[in-house]
């Protein structure tokens, strides 16, 4: 790329505009490059560098050069990025305008921001971290939500802050379902996918589960996902195709040996299984849950 407009690529997360282009390259020569890929549109008429990373700095960046605004903010999903707590996977750009946007990776949102209310990352003007997770806990659905507050949460936001913040988004669309994740809201799930589990279980109406519980074996401890101690159940997440029921139980699996040994029964649950048949663990854990209350109080 030539000097100059390397310059204010540089200045501008990696990307730049027609207009800067055309400073020192001809049209023919901007097409040429397009046409090999060299080149990709970021959005209209804002382009990076085919091996340039498309990270949510960039991306603001561009949408601010292709809306001609001397400053754009990130929101939502996008801010999420940049604060480290997205959980979801990323479709669009959102940022907050009155614009309308040439294109559907492009979402500009109408809400109101206090100019106190903006903070910076990276040089990236966004809705500061505890807005942000309100944003997405009242908008998007409330596996994902939860998955949002709960990463949040391992990045240092209090229960007590998202409460507070709340009270700023009074009679916005999903006020409500934020205010009931609030309420369930821990630290310390590991992933986006152990918190999904186990709002699944509490929506199929189970107890309360502990989180990340270390239980002491032959080998040493052995931590569980999720777990209700007192009736000796655990329920891991498994990224690999393993489903709970015969599977499980049929795994050579030195650390659930140790574990049955001591009384515990240990479910497993996949993506398939949180997604689309929540049953096909709640429903046998529930199960299990009542015959150790029948095991305990025989004459109840």
């Amino acid at each position: 790329m030539r000097a100059e407009l390397g310059a204010l690529r540089d200045k501008q997360f990696g990307v730049f505009t027609t207009a800067q282009a055309r400073i020192e390259y001809t049209r023919a020569e901007l097409r040429a490059r397009l046409h090999r890929g060299d080149w990709v549109p970021v959005f209209h008429g804002v382009y990076r560098e085919a091996t340039a990373p498309e990270g949510p700095e960039l991306r603001v960046e561009a949408a601010r050069l292709s809306m001609g605004l001397p400053i754009l903010i990130a929101a939502y999903d996008t801010a999420a990025e940049l604060h480290g707590f997205s959980v979801t996977e990323r479709n669009a750009t959102h940022v907050l305008g009155v614009q309308l946007s040439r294109s559907k990776h492009l979402v500009v949102h109408r809400d109101r921001l206090d100019p106190g209310q903006v903070t910076s990352i990276n040089g990236v003007s966004t809705t500061p971290a505890t807005r942000t997770a309100i944003d997405l806990a009242r908008t998007l659905n409330r596996m994902d939500a939860l998955a949002t507050l709960d990463a949040a949460s391992r990045l240092g936001l209090s229960p007590d802050e998202l409460s507070e913040e709340l009270t700023h988004h009074h009679r916005r669309r999903g006020v409500r379902q934020a205010a009931e994740l609030i309420d369930l809201v821990d630290g310390r799930a590991e992933s986006p996918m152990e918190s999904r589990t186990r709002l699944q279980c509490v929506d199929a109406g189970l107890p309360h589960p502990e989180l990340q519980l270390e239980v002491p074996t032959p080998d040493g401890p052995r931590r569980l996902d999720i777990s209700w101690p007192q009736y000796r159940i655990g329920l891991e997440y498994d990224s690999v195709a393993w489903h709970s029921g015969m599977h499980a139980a049929a795994r050579d699996n030195t650390r659930h040996n140790h574990l049955a040994t001591q009384g515990w029964t240990i479910f497993y649950a996949t993506a398939q299984d949180v997604f689309h048949r929540p049953e096909s663990f709640t429903e046998p854990i529930r199960q299990a849950i009542n015959r150790a209350l029948r095991t305990a109080h025989p004459h109840h």
